[in-house]
């Protein structure tokens, strides 16, 4: 009797035939310039131009993309309010709550960005070569810096410090608050051009070079393991395959390198 009424209730979910299902996927708002809010409050960034292009060929549903702090999508994911959220690195085994994982739409290389003067000194090793310096990252990538990186801050032997988007870390930096910051490599020649061409980031300011290479890590969106228990999106899995299927195909025919190599640097 539970199977039945767990079937009809899955049944009444779905839409009538030959409707589409309206599916929202939340993005980062502020991680520039893959993904952010724009100025009328839309998404706007390349991993959006991807997932737009990915989205409008999928016959079966309609998905909105909405913009929104980082942490609070993360929230989402773990409360199972939210079905989808991205961009999004692995983490299975550490947000027990965001699991499964699409196919991977790019590659990210994380970067540890210094002052020239704290790399006068070699620090080719992370994180063993910056012990005893002060490292800024962005609020909720708390993933980044991997775990060797979190015991040393929790022991205190690296200190650690959190800005609210790339801008603040970088400025941050700029001013000799923080030794090093933590950078997706093109986010960081996306977001420190921009400061340098507005004057925000000027000759008073530390001179800075890139460090060691933190990491390199696939790109996702990441689904709720709590919503699907919950049984809260029935489509869940019609909707995984229609998009790696678009994705696969992005991929094999180039066309997601292409939108990629179109940034602004």
């Amino acid at each position: 009797m539970k199977n039945v009424l767990i079937f009809i209730i899955c049944i009444m979910a779905l839409p009538a035939f030959g409707e589409k299902i309206d599916v929202t996927i939340y993005v980062d708002d502020a991680y520039k310039p893959f993904s952010y809010k724009g100025k009328d409050g839309q998404a706007e960034g390349i991993y959006i131009n991807v997932l737009e292009t990915a989205f409008s060929r999928m016959e079966s549903f309609n998905v909105a993309i909405k913009p929104i702090p980082w942490k609070r999508g993360k929230h989402l994911m773990e409360m199972g309010d939210g079905f989808g959220l991205a961009p999004a690195f692995y983490h299975g085994h550490d947000w027990p709550y965001l699991h499964p994982y699409s196919l991977p739409f790019y590659t990210e290389t994380i970067t540890a960005v210094c002052t020239e003067k704290t790399l006068e000194t070699p620090r080719l090793n992370w994180p063993q070569d910056y012990l005893g310096l002060q490292v800024g990252n962005v609020t909720g990538y708390d993933g980044w810096g991997g775990k060797e990186f979190r015991k040393l801050v929790k022991e205190g032997k690296i200190k650690y410090q959190e800005a609210k988007g790339s801008a603040e870390n970088i400025l941050k930096l700029g001013a000799g608050r923080v030794h090093c910051i933590m950078m997706e490599d093109t986010a960081f020649d996306y977001a420190y051009g921009k400061l340098k061409l507005s004057g925000k980031y000027n000759q008073k300011m530390a001179r800075i070079k890139k460090g060691a290479i933190i990491g390199v890590d696939h790109v996702y969106i990441g689904y709720s393991k709590t919503a699907r228990t919950k049984g809260k999106y029935p489509f869940q899995f019609d909707f995984m395959q229609a998009f790696d299927n678009e994705i696969y195909k992005m991929i094999k025919s180039g066309e997601i390198k292409e939108i990629m190599s179109s940034y602004e640097k």
